[in-house]
């Protein structure tokens, strides 16, 4: 049963987190044109112990195009392109890859403000209906013959077909990439003064929002080059996220969870640097990082998770 919990709590705990307003000296504003295109590397690695020991340890990359549709006055559309890998990201054998080749590609139409701040996924619907798809398929291929694990499998997967099912649990359980790429936009931020606040986290499987205290800061500023570094340090609320999972393992009918959540202990840290252009508004490079350990009736676990985002140069 623990096992069950540990893979459930690592497979939902990876919701994104952003922050609100600053106030005042280095200011990040979009100065895009239609038709601008960029090419970022995309770098993901993730990371687990288990009794202090290293389970799993995946990473996977890819390239994805960043294309300016319209720009107008009070908005811009972009379309953000890449191929997937699903034999890395979902740990499929690579003599079952032709069958999911339909899903290679994923095209992401969304809208910004005119500064630049992500407003929201437009086809939001289509890529909802894919993923559902997907997941389904997957599913076929990996337990086509293993009925009790194919039913155990769409069981631990329902909460996350309901996510899919609305455009915050798109937009927030699919492409965190996108939101960090957009986090820094229309803000001004501070040299001098760094800002503390709580965040309010929203649940994407419903239920109340996971509180996270934030704080921001310029970590340095290269005036010839026009850049800047924007550090973000964040540590959710235990309680908060403890609450959440129990909810969403009631949700998921997973037996025998209550009493052991209740004596659950969850640290989330986040360490996230963002390399920011000023004057034409692109990211340079972006990492996160996010530290997760969880003691869940004495039995200890460590996850790591990175994302890398970087420009490539022409």
């Amino acid at each position: 049963m623990k096992s069950v919990l540990f893979y459930c709590f690592f497979l939902f705990i990876s919701f994104t987190c952003f922050s609100q307003n600053d106030t005042s000296a280095i200011s990040l504003v979009s100065y895009w044109s239609k038709g601008d295109s960029f090419n970022f590397k995309i770098t993901k690695v993730q990371q687990q112990w288990k009794k202090g020991e290293l389970s799993k340890n995946d990473s996977s990359s890819y390239i994805a195009n960043f294309l300016v549709l319209d720009s107008t006055a009070s908005s811009y559309k972009i379309k953000w392109s890449y191929k997937n890998d699903l034999v890395s990201e979902y740990n499929i054998p690579s003599k079952f890859a032709s069958l999911l080749s339909k899903y290679q590609v994923t095209e992401v139409i969304y809208t910004t403000t005119e500064m630049g701040q992500f407003v929201g996924i437009e086809n939001w619907k289509e890529i909802g209906k894919m993923m559902k798809d997907l997941v389904a398929d997957i599913t076929e291929t990996l337990y086509k013959d293993k009925p009790k694990e194919k039913e155990a499998f769409k069981k631990a997967m329902q909460a996350i077909e309901s996510a899919y099912s609305s455009k915050e649990g798109v937009e927030q359980f699919i492409f965190k990439e996108i939101q960090y790429f957009h986090f820094p936009f229309g803000y001004q931020f501070s040299q001098t003064t760094p800002l503390t606040y709580e965040q309010p986290i929203p649940n994407m499987f419903g239920g109340s929002a996971v509180r996270g205290d934030t704080k921001l800061y310029i970590k340095g500023v290269d005036k010839k080059n026009s850049t800047f570094t924007l550090m973000q340090e964040m540590k959710l609320n235990p309680e908060d996220t403890r609450k959440m999972l129990t909810e969403l393992f009631r949700k998921m009918n997973v037996p025998s969870t209550d009493k052991m959540m209740e004596s659950a202990k969850i640290d989330i840290n986040d360490t996230n640097q963002y390399e920011y252009d000023y004057l034409v508004g692109t990211p340079i490079k972006i990492e996160t990082l996010r530290k997760t350990i969880v003691d869940i009736d004495k039995e200890k676990a460590l996850r790591i998770d990175k994302i890398k985002i970087e420009v490539l140069k022409d």
